[in-house]
């Protein structure tokens, strides 16, 4: 976390929130949030599975739906809007294997838990889960 939060730094984007370990023992690190992140940041080109948000403004649609597919990492996208036809495309649009739209509800043992690209395959969770453990047979029979 510390090597995103001084390469955000170098790289140009304004430190908001956070930004340091929290004590001398573990792992754990203040959330943190960037505003303004360069493309070339490290933040914005790796997942840092760890608490920090890089927070980057587009004025058109197309732009924020290509750099939401830009990566080869697909686990899980967030969106707020008030507008329906907005997150319908969202929906539609955002290469993600979850989509929460004005909330976080992403992690509910009734509903698959799963990413795409390079963010895993398959699901946990849900009836989607079970089939990994099932053995599925087809069998078709014509009348003599």
């Amino acid at each position: 976390m510390e090597g995103f939060v001084q390469d955000a730094k170098d790289s140009g984007a304004e430190l908001r929130l956070g930004g340091k370990r929290i004590g001398n023992q573990g792992y754990f690190f203040e959330p943190t949030i960037f505003a303004d992140v360069p493309l070339s940041a490290r933040l914005m080109n790796e997942e840092p599975f760890g608490p920090i948000a890089a927070i980057r403004s587009f004025s058109v649609d197309e732009e924020a739906f290509t750099e939401a597919n830009r990566l080869p990492y697909g686990l899980a996208a967030y969106a707020y809007t008030r507008s329906a036809a907005t997150a319908e495309k969202v929906g539609s649009r955002v290469e993600s294997g979850m989509v929460s739209i004005n909330h976080h509800g992403l992690a509910l043992p009734e509903v698959p838990f799963g990413g795409i690209k390079d963010s895993g395959y398959g699901s946990e969770g849900g009836s989607e889960a079970i089939e990994a453990y099932l053995n599925s047979k087809f069998v078709t029979t014509a009348r003599a």
